[in-house]
């Protein structure tokens, strides 16, 4: 279909969010790991202040705290104070650089910087990469998938080479995407490992972000995937990619290991549990685990008690593309009319839609979507989905408004079940308020 864009001069209210934000989540997903953004400290306030907004925990970040005059002069300077600080205080296992607007419109070559600070040093034992990621293009989804990349790299220079290791075809490494939740990481791990495949995630927010008690500080991610597993998955006989952002990062292990590995663009409602529990299927032998039929058909019963919900109902949607085009599919399968859908920036998936897509913002959500029934964006879009009169479902990144939101699957029956359930009682719930608002205007 087509992909549109309204003209007007300026943004407002964005989706879009910077790339580097993207690159501190997914690093966050590592275990004894430390994003040190090289820029402005206003460049690393922001990422922390949304991520701790939306996810409720302590989230580790450093940063080169560039001022003008260091940019002008020697950005890279900095950068080297802040790299002797982090390694001599705070010790981590994995470390990523990431680069902001400041320092890739100057130009600063920081990758080459690194490479002379690990030779000098001789780093051993660790991971250190860097990662170009300006604001100016892509989104969250970019720069979370760019930051797996880079990581995948610096992997395979440090203990993958082609021949020389050992396939392990009960392994599987699970790269998700950004748009999932800790609690979808973590039923698509249960979903691999039910038919018998050891499992990897990388990175694994499920176990670094999902709400759990630790006592003590550490300025580090605690949880997450540890630097020996994600080495070790660089021994796994295939890799499971879930979103299509996350296929850049699956092809480089395949063209550097030799690695198969298969995409799925969502795994959200009916056609896309299916077709991840088919391939399960195809590739393990194994008979499809009878709770996963059980689920099938109670996502059916409640598409069948929600569709009275859901006739005539129209939805406006406002997310990052992989996840538009996920829950997009899941809206098909319940026969509502979308009104509108609209993406922070346009890639091959968005292109590739049966649907009209438009890159935009909230407020092209407002005007496109006027008289939609239910407006499906993050927290941002709240107020716009007020002045339209629609309920407001709130999904993606930061949702603020609602606790547990980081918790709450999508993914799978069970996950497509539950947002089946939550959208129409939001839907019952507007048409109540709409009922005594008549009433009482009588």
């Amino acid at each position: 279909m087509t992909v549109n864009k309204r003209k007007k001069p300026a943004s407002v209210n964005p989706i879009k969010t910077g790339q580097s934000l993207g690159a501190v989540l997914a690093l966050q997903g590592c275990y004894r790991a430390m994003p040190l953004i090289h820029g402005s400290q206003g460049c690393s306030a922001f990422p922390k202040a949304l991520l701790t907004r939306h996810f409720r925990e302590p989230i580790a970040v450093q940063t080169s705290a560039l001022q003008e005059m260091d940019v002008i002069f020697d950005a890279n300077r900095n950068l080297e104070e802040a790299l002797n600080i982090v390694l001599s205080k705070h010790r981590p296992d994995i470390i990523g650089i990431i680069g902001t607007e400041l320092t890739d419109v100057a130009g600063v070559d920081y990758a080459t910087m690194l490479k002379s600070y690990k030779r000098e040093r001789n780093l051993r034992g660790g991971l250190a990469f860097s990662v170009v990621l300006p604001d100016f293009r892509g989104s969250l989804e970019s720069g979370f998938s760019g930051a797996v990349e880079a990581m995948i790299d610096e992997m395979i220079q440090q203990a993958g080479h082609r021949g020389s290791r050992t396939v392990n075809t009960r392994q599987i490494t699970l790269l998700p995407g950004s748009f999932l939740t800790p609690a979808d990481v973590m039923e698509l791990k249960e979903m691999i490992s039910a038919f018998g495949f050891e499992v990897i995630a990388v990175p694994d927010i499920s176990t670094s972000l999902s709400g759990h008690l630790l006592t003590g500080f550490s300025p580090l991610t605690r949880g997450g995937v540890p630097l020996d597993s994600m080495l070790q998955s660089l021994q796994s006989g295939l890799t499971i990619a879930v979103g299509a952002s996350m296929e850049r990062p699956a092809r480089r292990l395949h063209n550097a290991l030799g690695t198969p590995y298969k995409v799925f663009s969502g795994a959200m409602g009916l056609k896309a549990s299916d077709d991840l529990l088919h391939f399960l299927h195809q590739i393990s032998g194994e008979p499809v685990p009878l709770r996963y039929c059980w689920q099938r058909e109670n996502l059916l019963d409640s598409m069948l008690d929600a569709h009275f919900q859901f006739a005539g109902m129209s939805v406006v949607t406002a997310l990052e593309p992989d996840h538009l085009h996920s829950v997009s599919g899941w809206l098909e399968e319940l026969g509502v009319e979308q009104k509108a859908l609209i993406a922070s920036y346009e890639t091959p998936v968005v292109a590739g839609m049966e649907r009209e897509v438009w890159i935009g913002d909230m407020d092209d959500a407002e005007v496109l979507g006027k008289d939609a029934d239910l407006w499906i964006s993050n927290s941002h879009g709240m107020a716009g989905a007020a002045r339209i009169g629609a309920a407001f479902m709130p999904a993606g990144f930061p949702v603020w408004n609602e606790l547990g939101a980081y918790m709450s699957a999508s993914v799978g029956y069970r996950g497509a079940m539950d947002w089946t359930n939550k959208a129409g009682n939001l839907l019952m719930q507007r048409e109540a308020g709409h009922r005594e608002s008549s009433i009482r205007h009588r």
